[in-house]
């Protein structure tokens, strides 16, 4: 009977043996494709950073809430999460030094230096956070012709739904648009009026007014210069199109959810071990730019020294030097850093000398 047993046994273990090796060489086999071929690398490289996954948006989010005095996600403090997330995207991302680059989110905040589009794009993901719905809205002149992008915030969520008409001016739009909040990443523009106390430039309450509030109250934002066409605020004013809007967490994908709570759970050291590696993997980019990229991965991350000491790694040779010298004295100079809320300076507070009607 034992003697039976120990035959069988026997047997089963010669059995085992050769598929732990087929699953070795197997393994193997798969790693040498991985670092051979350059499809299977640009594949990996772009999951990582994918939309769907969204994985470095929310631990750039995630950075700034633990920073932040307060819970970014919890509804009562929603306005000035809002503001404090605008604030940060107005400081990180650029349009300086490197052509605009037009990608998915994580590869633009990357990055750095881009246009107002994809600006506000950055903002626009990082506030389904807070779960707050942001329609990406284009402006446009009496000549029917759009100088600049901004975004517009659903407070309350009732608005604007992703299944709404893109790229059309109808007077429904215009009217749900005057309900809501217009926010400005890229000159840091937000509506809160102009009103101080006998101490402090910054505002008694961050108290945001809608569009139609702002256009019947024009002297109360004296300093959104960018929408003064001879006029104040006229930019807001003519007819606009939505070219984007964002999720709310009950719209998150099957897939954006489980990465939701596994990046919520995933020890950071991890997290950016693995944006290292989505970096480093990636066949289309030169070692130059994956050094710039390392150096951007830790500033976005507010990892400020680590941030500095990569920026100050690329040298005058290389082709990204003038732009890391860029954000590294935008970190030493304190404008390209997290600011808590009662800090921040607002483009709005600084009175226009410009004589509009």
């Amino acid at each position: 009977m034992k003697f039976g047993v120990l035959l069988k046994l026997q047997i089963m273990n010669k059995i085992q043996l050769p598929k732990i090796k087929i699953t070795i060489l197997f393994f193997i086999f798969i790693n040498i494709i991985i670092l051979i071929f350059d499809y299977p690398k640009k594949f990996i490289s772009k999951l990582i950073f994918s939309h769907d996954l969204s994985l470095l948006t929310y631990s750039v989010f995630s950075s700034i809430d633990n920073e932040i005095g307060f819970d970014m996600t919890k509804k009562k403090n929603q306005t000035k999460s809002l503001i404090i997330l605008n604030d940060f995207t107005y400081k990180f991302f650029r349009p300086e030094e490197l052509k605009n680059l037009d990608s998915g989110v994580s590869w633009k905040m990357l990055h750095g230096s881009i246009w107002c589009d994809g600006v506000h794009d950055i903002f626009l993901r990082l506030a389904e956070y807070t779960n707050t719905r942001v329609a990406m809205v284009a402006l446009f002149n009496k000549k029917n012709s759009s100088p600049h992008t901004i975004n517009f915030i659903d407070l309350d969520n009732k608005y604007i739904n992703q299944s709404i008409k893109k790229k059309d001016k109808n007077k429904e739009l215009q009217i749900k648009l005057k309900k809501m909040s217009p926010f400005d990443s890229t000159f840091n523009y937000v509506p809160i009026k102009s009103i101080k106390n006998d101490q402090s430039e910054t505002p008694l309450q961050p108290n945001l007014e809608n569009l139609d509030y702002m256009l019947n109250n024009r002297s109360e934002f004296p300093s959104y210069g960018m929408f003064d066409l001879g006029v104040r605020l006229n930019l807001l004013e003519n007819d606009k199109f939505v070219t984007n809007v964002n999720r709310l967490q009950s719209e998150f994908s099957i897939i954006g959810k489980i990465s939701l709570q596994i990046i919520k759970i995933l020890p950071k050291k991890i997290a950016k071990t693995i944006y290292k590696f989505g970096i480093f993997i990636n066949p289309e980019f030169s070692s130059n730019y994956k050094q710039f990229l390392y150096a951007r991965l830790e500033h976005i991350l507010l990892n400020y020294d680590e941030a500095l000491y990569k920026y100050s790694k690329i040298y005058p040779q290389s082709s990204y030097y003038a732009a890391a010298q860029y954000w590294l004295k935008r970190i030493e100079s304190k404008e390209s850093v997290l600011t808590n809320i009662d800090e921040i300076h607002f483009n709005d507070f600084n009175i226009s000398k410009t004589k509009l009607r």
